[in-house]
């Protein structure tokens, strides 16, 4: 079975609705932004200490550790598209899913590209939709958490 990848927006649900799957499935989940902050600490301390840079070679390193599975859920980092390789790995590996939501209803606590509101959100959202429209092979918008990953099942032939 091809993985489950999940891309969106920080704060859009992605690691919610991975966890949802997982429940709804046992099938193991794979959080990249998780697996880094288990590996180097706290990603808003890896921003502020060493820059965005060096979380970008992190987060290429845990993306290519986690397409590496089979018959996962892999919930990415919102910038994880920014890389070609990853685009690449994610594609061969299983089927992307693009959740959306309202800028204005994205959380964006502890979230160091987040930080400056809605100016900082909507720059974001310029700068990586044609990325995540690029990299996704299914688009849908995350209303309930429950919801999102009932209709990912649907999509990947789960239900």
């Amino acid at each position: 079975m091809k993985n489950i990848v999940i891309i969106g927006m920080p704060g859009v649900g992605k690691t919610s609705v991975a966890d949802a799957i997982g429940n709804m499935t046992e099938l193991k989940v794979i959080d990249i932004d998780r697996e880094i902050e288990r590996e180097h600490g706290p990603i808003p301390e890896i921003f502020s200490k060493k820059g965005e840079p060096h979380f970008r070679a992190l987060e290429k390193e845990a993306v290519a550790q986690a397409a590496k599975e089979k018959g996962a859920v892999i919930a990415t980092g919102g910038g994880s598209v920014l890389d070609e390789e990853n685009v690449h790995a994610l594609q061969e590996t299983g089927t992307i899913y693009w959740i959306r939501r309202p800028l204005e209803e994205l959380a964006q606590n502890g979230r160091p590209l987040s930080a400056g509101g809605m100016d900082a959100l909507e720059a974001l959202w310029e700068k990586r939709k044609g990325l995540y429209a690029g990299a996704a092979h299914s688009e849908l918008p995350n209303i309930t958490i429950e919801g999102t990953a009932e209709e990912i099942l649907k999509r990947h032939g789960q239900r």
